[in-house]
């Protein structure tokens, strides 16, 4: 423990001082409520005006454009603004219709028929270039298209999620010629047909992997959409500078044209140096660092600038279970009760996180208050650890805490290696940028890493089954390769019940189990703070993030 308390007070002097310092340079105001969702301007509202740019920057330049290979909920926020799919999020996470203006669900829950609007028009120019598509009409041919086109045999496409459509497993593997289960059956009729009810799979349809694309621009531009993207939303691509991307208005958009004429997402690494920006005029939000929160708070100049909302996320530390130390459950449960989660959200992120009891995040169905997870008990975790065969980290190999690249995961991390070596473990650090360290931790190349997930669509399938389910190792999202008989049973059983009620209880059961096996040590539930500029209007917040903004709704007020 002495260790640990040196490295705080080390820590709280560096950061104490550097925020005063930044305060001296920058002129930091502060100040805001929390109303977890849309924010009240401070000002007398204003009629919608057109024209500006909106710029928001990113922390890594690690962005996909290709629908059917996004796995990161960046390039989720970038390419919901390219591309629609038949229903979207609203930011509060309700499903609303978006291409398919209906649809109906069969008595049996197996088949869905949607019926897609009739004037939604793909982009005609992009980038200056004409598309091959030309602009035309899109139709129940296109939804057809861009579903065989993300369930097709390729490496890295997101089919998994979709694998509950009678015949999509075939079709994937190579061998169906078709999926079985989707049908054209008019000009604008669509219809999927499941395996067995599956309760979230209209949620699925408004996922980022699920969006329509025109056929003539995925197959025809010179590498595809990922580096000319072609679809029907509200903005276009307009071309990259550096490792800043930028889109344009599509003035042809079904919904109306966007308020804003274009959007920039450069690429600001540091924390410090993107709210400085912000500061400086340069960035229309920023997330607000941990540093500055408490100063943001107290500033009234900046009430009603602050926009805040609890997340259906989770941080956490992954233990990959195929690699030794990490495949004996004793040494992941002296992890767990080893971290000081309580003194890591206090000090490095300033309060503004509660406290992971497992897996589910409040607010999200099935989350479980009553589950008792893992508290700071240095005593137990170092009894654990010798029952385990290393008394006081006697013989415990050297290992590597390995997160991608960022100022809170840095800070975080210098918590974990004081906790550790007060269990008597020696662990070094590995920073990455977020590509290369997804691509190691996806391939099983890591034995302990920093990484966190965000529900693709608000059930706990999202997190227990697409985490925590052995068919999704290697191909999926279980990046501590736990594989657990009794668990598969338990997620298996619950996708399939339509009955919410009935599925609850056997999440709570998963759940449990998982906590207890401990393949993550289980760090905080995310929260989101963003700051605006007093003339952007229109922004709103929800508990799935940025990642479900959508700039059309929003606008510059005249200055």
């Amino acid at each position: 423990m002495a260790s640990f308390l040196r490295g705080y007070w080390m820590y709280f002097f560096r950061n104490t001082v550097f925020a005063l310092a930044l305060l001296l340079i920058c002129g930091i105001f502060a100040g805001g409520c929390f109303d977890n969702g849309v924010v009240t301007p401070p000002v007398a509202s204003d009629k919608p005006a057109l024209g500006g740019t909106y710029r928001r920057a990113f922390a890594d330049s690690f962005i996909v454009l290709d629908p059917a290979l996004i796995k990161d909920s960046n390039s989720h926020e970038v390419c919901r603004q390219i591309y629609d799919g038949l229903l979207e999020f609203d930011e509060q996470a309700k499903l609303q219709p978006a291409l398919a203006k209906d649809w109906v669900i069969s008595e049996d829950k197996l088949t869905y028929t949607f019926h897609l609007r009739e004037d939604v028009k793909f982009h005609k120019v992009v980038a200056g270039r004409p598309t091959l598509n030309g602009g035309r009409l899109l139709d129940a041919q296109d939804v057809l298209y861009s579903f065989n086109r993300l369930l097709k045999p390729q490496e890295d496409s997101q089919a998994a999620f979709f694998w509950m459509i009678k015949g999509s497993r075939e079709f994937s593997a190579g061998q169906a010629p078709e999926i079985s289960g989707i049908r054209v059956v008019g000009s604008h009729t669509i219809e999927f047909e499941l395996e067995k009810p599956f309760a979230p799979f209209i949620s699925l349809l408004a996922m980022c992997n699920a969006f329509i694309v025109p056929r003539e621009d995925a197959e025809g531009q010179e590498g595809g959409l990922a580096a000319f993207p072609v679809g029907s939303g509200a903005f276009k691509w307009a071309g990259r500078s550096g490792e800043t991307l930028t889109l344009e208005a599509n003035v042809d958009y079904f919904r109306g044209r966007p308020w804003l004429d274009r959007l920039e997402f450069p690429v600001i690494r540091d924390e410090i140096e993107r709210f400085a920006a912000f500061n400086q005029g340069k960035l229309s939000h920023v997330d607000v660092p941990d540093s500055q929160y408490r100063n943001v708070k107290q500033d009234p100049q900046r009430t009603g600038l602050l926009i805040e909302s609890s997340l259906w996320g989770s941080n956490y530390l992954g233990l990959n279970l195929q690699q030794p130390p990490f495949d004996n459950r004793l040494v992941r449960q002296a992890f767990n009760y080893a971290l000081d989660r309580e003194t890591i959200v206090r000090l490095v992120l300033n309060g503004r996180a509660q406290v992971a009891n497992g897996v589910l995040p409040p607010g999200i169905p099935g989350h479980n208050d009553e589950l008792t997870g893992y508290s700071y008990d240095l005593a137990k975790a170092k009894k654990l650890l010798a029952e385990a065969g290393y008394p006081d980290g006697k013989g415990f190999p050297e290992i590597s805490l390995q997160y991608n690249r960022d100022a809170i995961h840095s800070r975080t991390a210098e918590f974990v290696l004081a906790n550790l070596r007060d269990l008597g473990i020696n662990c070094t650090v590995r920073e990455l940028e977020f590509g290369e360290h997804l691509t190691s931790v996806e391939a099983g190349n890591v034995a302990f890493f920093r990484m966190g997930w965000t529900v693709d669509y608000p059930d706990p399938d999202s997190f227990l089954y697409t985490l925590f389910h052995s068919s999704n190792i290697g191909a999926g999202y279980n990046f501590s390769r736990m594989k657990n008989a009794e668990l598969d049973e338990l997620l298996d059983r619950a996708r399939f019940e339509t009955d919410m009620q009935k599925r609850i209880p056997i999440y709570h059961q998963a759940e449990k189990l998982i906590v207890e096996e401990a393949p993550w040590v289980f760090l905080h539930f995310y929260s989101a703070h963003l700051l605006r500029q007093p003339d952007v209007r229109g922004t709103k917040l929800g508990p799935m993030g940025e990642a479900l903004m959508q700039y059309r709704h929003i606008w510059l007020a005249q200055k």
